[in-house]
């Protein structure tokens, strides 16, 4: 399965993104600055029947946040297929290999 990190996709665009790519049977994860509301936004997906999307909190402006992000992939997915990134001037890039 493809997998997809969509970043601040609590709501908006970003959470249209995110159930779209989810609903083509993509592997999601819904990052945000807040923790409770990129919660909020996965347990809202999951209501309406999006069962392939989590949540994993992201800072795009905190290296540690990318940090860990980047370790959370590599553990649990070994690498992105796709990266929508919420505004092009804070975008991340990373590479996994």
């Amino acid at each position: 399965m493809r997998c997809a990190v969509v970043t601040g996709a609590n709501k908006g665009i970003g959470f249209e993104i995110c159930r779209q790519l989810a609903l083509n049977k993509i592997q999601v994860i819904l990052t945000a600055r807040n923790e409770s509301r990129g919660i909020e936004a996965v347990k809202k997906l999951n209501a309406s029947g999006v069962q392939n999307a989590i949540f994993h909190q992201l800072d795009v402006k905190d290296p540690t946040s990318i940090s860990h992000l980047v370790k959370f992939i590599e553990t649990h997915f070994k690498k992105i297929d796709i990266l929508v990134p919420r505004r092009f001037k804070t975008c991340i890039y990373f590479v996994i290999n």
